[in-house]
């Protein structure tokens, strides 16, 4: 709109002076985008300055209220991003969600802010708090995604109202069909915006979330007053539990064995290295010399073989002999001992979880495979396919030990169910979002199960 002459006929066609029509309108529209900019950080200026023991109140016995010291400290520990969101989500529950003491009356914030003796704002600045303060916070989940404008999003607390369209530019580079996150939709002239805060979860955390908040809210009116407080002391503690829960990470298991991974090496000294060799040499089930070092081994189906322990030469009398398990560890140690005899002594060993800092210090970069991007994605659809073959069959833990096919039989499993699959969907977004690729369809596992795929 810079290049056009302001004198200029308005390129829309409406017969006016561009500065009469379009340039105008712009010009309002950024002035009322300034103005609405500008509200929630003018108005905790003058919280802070007329009510500023009652706001340090509120934010320590509600907002963080939940937590212990110990939490807090954690939570004041977080990346820079993280802490900025969190002054951002707690800013907006204080202007919208908080209520305060004053006169000896508990009065929502946002009633002081837009009554009389209210600081003196703008009119597009009132009218973006009373907006925001209108609007409770709710679970959405993401349900289409258009990069650079917006996404269509669903009410996890009301499944039966119709998808909202969101203009949102910045999220939408970001997020993938099936993300859930918490925020306020504000409407606008040209349809819905969020209002500034965020509570992104895992989609776990999400769903048991919105869990929570339903148990809770059986029987009770959405229209009453209650439901806005229960959703918001929900979304906001399941978030911030969520920003520092220590998780244990992930049990690593060998499949082959059912034991749990240990990366463990037994150091012996070689008494007598020709000795040992010889008695290498005569086994059929090692492979190797002194020079490369042995592998025992177990044979399978034709020449495919899974190695038990890797067994290293170090320097002139030491011997290093590596397995990925304790028991295996056990098991090599014990045999080692009935076959060398006196020509090795044992001397020490040496285990490391493979998920510690110091196995993931020590492990070789692993160069990047130029595998065809074609190739690649038919490998992965190849596996996931024999991989949930027989899923609706199988047993599955988080099902309650049940089958997907037994867990339809209640409402609750058949809810279960669902949010199972869509998880799966989840994380197939998530890696086509960062790898690239198409994403594996789990439509047959709807189909199969007789379950109506969501949109």
């Amino acid at each position: 709109m810079d290049k056009i002459n302001r004198n200029a006929s308005c390129p829309c066609g409406s017969g006016r002076k561009f500065k009469k029509c379009c340039l105008m309108k712009a010009d309002e529209l950024a002035k009322r985008q300034r103005e609405e900019g500008m509200a929630v950080s003018c108005a905790l200026d003058w919280l802070v300055q007329h009510y500023q023991e009652q706001v340090s109140e509120v934010l320590d016995t509600e907002f963080f209220g939940a937590f212990e010291q110990d939490e807090r400290d954690r939570l004041s520990k977080l990346s820079p991003g993280l802490q900025e969101m969190v002054h951002i989500n707690s800013c907006e529950w204080l202007i919208c969600d908080a209520c305060i003491e004053v006169k000896g009356k508990r009065t929502p914030v946002r009633e002081l802010l837009l009554g009389p003796g209210g600081p003196l704002l703008p009119g597009a600045s009132k009218d973006w708090l009373q907006c925001i303060g209108e609007r409770p916070l709710s679970l959405y989940e993401v349900r289409e995604v258009r990069p650079g404008e917006g996404m269509d999003l669903i009410d996890l607390l009301r499944p039966d109202e119709p998808s909202v369209r969101v203009s949102e530019r910045s999220a939408s580079h970001t997020l993938v069909r099936l993300d859930i996150f918490g925020t306020r939709l504000v409407e606008r002239d040209n349809g819905f915006v969020m209002s500034g805060a965020a509570y992104p979860f895992a989609r776990d955390q999400a769903v048991a979330c919105r869990d929570e908040i339903l148990r809770e809210m059986e029987g009770v009116p959405w229209d009453s007053d209650l439901p806005r407080e229960v959703v918001s002391c929900h979304i906001t503690a399941h978030w911030l539990e969520g920003l520092i829960a220590e998780r244990p990470l992930p049990t690593l298991v060998d499949t082959s064995t059912g034991e749990p991974i240990m990366l463990t090496t037994d150091h012996y000294r070689v008494n007598d290295w020709q000795a040992l060799e010889a008695l290498f040499a005569g086994l059929s089930d090692i492979e190797g010399d002194r020079k490369e070092g042995w592998v025992r081994f177990t044979p399978l189906e034709g020449e495919m073989r899974r190695s038990r322990a890797a067994l290293n030469p170090k320097g002139a009398d030491t011997l290093e002999v590596f397995c990925r398990t304790v028991k295996l560890a056990d098991e090599t140690r014990q045999w080692l001992a009935n076959l060398a005899g006196n020509n090795l002594t044992y001397r020490i060993r040496e285990m490391v979880d493979p998920r510690s800092e110091k196995a993931l210090e020590s492990a070789p970069a692993t160069p990047r495979a130029e595998v065809p991007p074609e190739i690649a994605a038919q490998l992965i659809h190849n596996y996931l396919s024999k991989f949930y073959a027989n899923w609706t069959e199988e047993i599955i833990p988080v099902l309650g030990n049940k089958t997907p096919r037994q867990a339809l039989k209640t409402e609750k499993g058949r809810r279960a169910v669902i949010d199972l699959l869509k998880t799966y969907e989840h994380g197939e977004a998530r890696r086509v979002r960062d790898q690239g690729g198409a994403p594996f369809d789990f439509g047959f596992l709807w189909e199969r199960l007789g379950l109506e795929r969501e949109p």
